[in-house]
């Protein structure tokens, strides 16, 4: 399954991180890039 998630803040990255650890390929924006770049770095987040 695939999932895209709006907002990485700290409830939005919690929850993608979660969905990734249960073999959901998670696709994230943020209008913070740093946030998008840094959360696809540590989890395999899809920016």
């Amino acid at each position: 399954m695939r999932l895209g998630m709006i907002g990485l803040g700290k409830m939005g990255a919690n929850m993608a991180r979660r969905l990734r650890g249960g073999s959901i390929d998670v696709v994230g924006f943020d209008r913070d890039p740093d946030l998008t770049s840094e959360l696809a770095q540590e989890s395999g987040l899809s920016p």
